[in-house]
């Protein structure tokens, strides 16, 4: 007999573990995965802004991604729920084609607090993900975002004020730097544990938004 395929971080022996150590919450949040030419590539814009002395916190880039929606501190026996709702979304977006690449701000240049990529291709669909997943959350009782979303992934949290000179010669001279395109073929549940090197993020659970056939998974 073949070997029954479940759905659902809890079933194999790691994740198994994970939901036995998670008594209380966890901080959590959902996004899509980069492939690896892509994070290569914000690795190397993050590395000039470093070389600008650019004075922030980093993520590392192994753990740069696409958030969808963040989730915050979350009770442990809410996981299964918001699997359920992500599991909706199974094969719903197929050939969701991205690039990133460019940076841009947050909240503005005068201002900085963040430095951000940048993403371009089919993001009227990614938007069409995004109000969906925020509405099924809020029926859990998870509220929905309020401001308008702004695909992007993170490059740097600013600690210093940079001047927005600066920072319009670093935008500037990444407006024609950009990945070649990939699929946004799963939409990941995270588990982030903050630490003394940066956030730890933990995969606990995927969706596949498209067609196993797609050629530029993640």
């Amino acid at each position: 007999m073949a070997p029954r395929v479940r759905i659902g971080c809890f079933w194999d022996l790691k994740t198994k573990q994970m939901a036995e150590n998670c008594v209380n919450t966890i901080r959590a949040f959902i996004a899509v995965p980069l492939p690896d030419p892509v994070r290569h590539l914000l690795k190397d814009l993050q590395l000039q802004l470093k070389k600008a002395g650019i004075k922030a916190s980093w993520p590392r880039p192994e753990g740069f991604h696409l958030t969808l929606k963040f989730l915050g501190e979350i009770s442990c026996h809410r996981l299964d729920q918001i699997q359920v709702v992500m599991n909706r979304f199974s094969g719903q977006y197929p050939g969701l084609v991205l690039a990133a690449g460019s940076i841009g701000v947050f909240p503005k240049r005068s201002k900085a607090r963040v430095i951000w990529a940048d993403i371009r291709g089919q993001t009227l669909r990614l938007e069409k993900l995004f109000y969906q997943l925020d509405k099924e959350l809020d029926v859990l009782g998870i509220p929905g975002q309020t401001r308008s979303f702004s695909p992007h992934i993170t490059l740097a949290r600013i600690k210093r004020p940079v001047s927005s000179q600066k920072l319009t010669g670093l935008i500037h001279r990444s407006e024609h730097i950009w990945s070649d395109e990939f699929c946004a073929a799963n939409m990941v549940l995270y588990k982030s544990t903050l630490s003394a090197r940066g956030a730890i993020h933990t995969r606990l659970f995927h969706t596949p938004l498209g067609t196993s056939d797609c050629r530029c998974l993640p």
